[in-house]
């Protein structure tokens, strides 16, 4: 289903892994930043005015290529990035300068293993200062969580799935990290083809092992997100091709399976306000909007209010049937016209792989993603899916 809506682009000639939407208030404001393997590293902050349609962007110098970026919750003009030079940190506290054009440093982070960084994670929320960095492949260290709200600056808190962990565990190197959104000392990963999901608080130094669903795709699991609403809910993508959706309390079977993309699936997104909406993007070019209104809060919400319709359709006919007369059935239409589950829209406006799309945190309704080639895409969610959520 080609999306009908207007696309707006923002193309470099860098080769580009890595997007962010940065938690500004007002501004649909994204960043993106370059590998820098035979040019020069940048970092490029770009705004989207969603009112007159119009992009700008600022493109600060940075001192070395970046894999991955993450934005901070707790302020929207710092940025963590990793190092994909080797150099002594693992990742980097960045601050974007009032003036000039280079990125200051605000701190770096101390390294738990001679292995560069593959991603980094910052916890979601604006009360918790932690963050994740998951070593390239390879690595015996595992994931590292930084608590980056020490006066002295970032310390390491714990790591997951280091040697006697993979032991343990039979894990393999693990690809992707994502926090619960409510509660700083629970996280999940991904391993292989597994999802685990991980605690924290017994052991402050070594997280211990809660779920584990050992086959949960395929083939590798490239992605990984929870649901901000319903934190018990959780979605995968992976090389498989497939996005699913898991409920970690009960995990034996996906809540659902979703096949709209032909390759290697990198990206899934909730959206921050909307649950039942989810961001897919991937090697096969494409970002795929998808309704998931089954495993969202809109379904809980929906599910009450029915089951109060239909107690009271039951205290009507039982005082129908006293009095010896007929009932009158509601005309309550639940669910006529409103969103359910599938394929809202897809966006084909990339020539090579997505590797990531991103919700804007001003406008629920935008979005963007980025392909290996630097182009940016700025798009938003179809007129009629908006009104079946409002309305």
């Amino acid at each position: 289903m080609a999306s009908n809506t207007t696309s707006y682009v923002y193309g470099i000639d860098r080769h580009t892994l890595c997007l962010t939407a940065l938690h500004h208030p007002s501004h649909n404001r994204f960043a993106l930043a370059t590998l820098g393997i035979t040019e020069p590293a940048e970092l490029h902050l770009v705004d989207f005015d969603s009112y007159d349609n119009v992009l700008s962007s600022h493109v600060y110098k940075h001192t070395c290529g970046i894999r991955s970026l993450s934005n901070v919750s707790w302020d929207p003009d710092l940025l963590l990035a990793t190092d994909s030079s080797g150099g002594s940190a693992p990742a980097q506290l960045l601050k974007i300068p009032d003036k000039g054009d280079a990125m200051e440093t605000i701190a770096a982070l101390p390294q738990a293993s001679e292995t560069m960084a593959h991603t980094v994670v910052a916890h979601p929320s604006t009360y918790c200062k932690d963050a994740a960095v998951v070593p390239l492949p390879a690595s015996a260290a595992g994931v590292a969580i930084y608590d980056l709200g020490q006066s002295s600056g970032p310390v390491i808190r714990c790591s997951i799935g280091g040697t006697g962990a993979r032991t343990l565990h039979h894990m393999e190197d693990i690809e992707a990290v994502a926090f619960h959104p409510s509660a700083s000392t629970l996280l999940s990963t991904t391993d292989g083809t597994c999802l685990r999901s991980w605690d924290t608080r017994s052991d402050p130094q070594r997280a211990t092992l809660t779920m584990s669903v050992e086959c949960a795709h395929s083939a590798r699991i490239r992605a990984l997100d929870y649901n901000p609403n319903l934190p018990y809910i959780v979605a995968t993508a992976a090389d498989d091709g497939y996005v699913r959706i898991w409920d970690t309390r009960a995990p034996s079977a996906p809540l659902l399976e979703i096949a709209n993309h032909s390759h290697w699936v990198y990206s899934v997104a909730f959206n921050p306000n909307h649950d039942q909406l989810l961001l897919s993007a991937g090697a096969d070019g494409l970002v795929n909007l998808e309704s998931v209104v089954s495993a969202s809060s809109a379904q809980v919400v929906a599910t009450h209010h029915q089951a109060e319709e239909d107690t009271r359709q039951e205290d009507a006919s039982d005082a129908s049937s006293v009095d010896g007369g007929e009932s009158e059935c509601g005309a309550s239409d639940i669910g006529s016209g409103q969103a359910t589950d599938g394929l809202v829209a897809q966006f084909d406006d990339h020539e090579t792989s997505v590797y990531a799309a991103r919700w804007s945190h001003a406008d629920p309704w935008i979005f963007a993603s980025l392909s290996f080639d630097g182009r940016m895409v700025i798009n938003s969610v179809p007129r009629e899916e908006k009104y079946k959520i409002l309305l």
